[in-house]
């Protein structure tokens, strides 16, 4: 069994242009953390395609062994930029813990 954990913001901008700027300076941002952070067992971040400004703009999955290596992504120093950048670009954020 593991822990996953999804997030999905929506992003900043009036235009889908800039939510895709956004998104791709997220994305870069957030999937080399799949080998900076050894907790991690599997992370993928996904853009969404159907009903823009309806839907969250992007979403990340990611799993861990347990709540403590979720402990140590969120608190990780590779992460906490990530975290910044987020917030600068973001306008909402939800997230879902879960055991699969």
């Amino acid at each position: 069994m593991a822990l996953r954990h999804i997030v999905s913001w929506k992003f900043a901008g009036e235009t889908r242009e800039e939510r895709d700027a956004h998104a791709a300076r997220a994305i870069a941002a957030i999937e080399p953390l799949a080998s900076l952070v050894p907790s991690v067992r599997a992370l993928s971040v996904h853009r969404n395609e159907l009903f823009d400004g309806a839907n969250y703009d992007l979403t990340l999955i990611a799993d861990f062994d347990d709540e403590a290596g979720l402990a140590e992504y969120a608190s990780h120093p590779d992460h906490l930029p990530v975290i910044d950048l987020m917030k600068s670009i973001t306008t909402a954020r939800a997230a879902s813990d879960f055991t699969v």
